[in-house]
């Protein structure tokens, strides 16, 4: 540590010392200013948690009509957490509610299966999004499923089954008490019943205050 000229080890406090301005074994006290002690260094709050949906059971994608957005993913498992939970019904078991401000990781990742047959739409795609408090769609939180086909025999039908899963990690700022969902923010055309989704999870941690 750097000494000022009043032998402080740290700069620009004000010390006291004796008479002689020196230290040796005949000085009977130093009083330092308070400025020169320290603070102790801030915690940070910890909040992590996390939302699971491991049954394996399939949900459709239903049609959406923009600029409305679509439906919320459906969890059914809380995983480990502090800060960070479950909103209260009726978002319980779609928003999880962040305890405290911060910067938060946020990780999303959904399996979905894209069935294409080519008498019916030989495109499939969806789009999911992380929302904030219903209504504000988090920048760079969009991901996608597509899958087209292409008919090369005549008007012979072909269907083929897509599963992949899908997600993405980002970075957001969050005030307390904001909720986070996912949502399906864009899906083709007369999808019917064509698109479903499962196993999807949500994962929020606090990285700084």
């Amino acid at each position: 540590m750097n000494s000022n000229n009043n032998g402080c080890h740290q700069a620009g406090c004000g010390c006291q010392q004796c008479g002689n301005g020196k230290f040796n074994r005949t000085d009977t006290f130093r009083a330092i200013d308070v400025s020169c002690i320290p603070e102790p260094p801030k915690e940070e709050t910890v909040a992590y948690g996390s939302f699971y949906n491991p049954t394996g059971d399939s949900v459709t994608v239903t049609p959406i009509t923009p600029p409305d957005f679509g439906q919320k993913v459906i969890f059914t498992t809380p995983g480990p957490s502090i800060n960070v939970d479950p909103a209260p019904v009726p978002n319980n078991t779609t928003d999880l509610q962040v305890a405290t401000s911060g910067v938060y990781e946020i990780s999303m990742d959904i399996s979905v299966s894209l069935t294409v047959s080519s008498n019916f739409n030989p495109t499939m795609a969806v789009q999911f999004g992380l929302f904030i408090n219903d209504s504000i769609l988090a920048i760079g939180s969009i991901f996608e499923s597509e899958h087209s086909i292409a008919i090369t025999q005549g008007n012979q039908a072909v269907i083929l089954n897509v599963i992949n899963t899908v997600g993405r990690t980002i970075q957001l700022r969050l005030n307390k008490d904001d909720r986070l969902s996912i949502r399906v923010f864009r899906v083709n055309e007369n999808v019917n019943d064509n698109i479903r989704y499962r196993f999807a999870s949500l994962v929020v941690i606090k990285i700084a205050d």
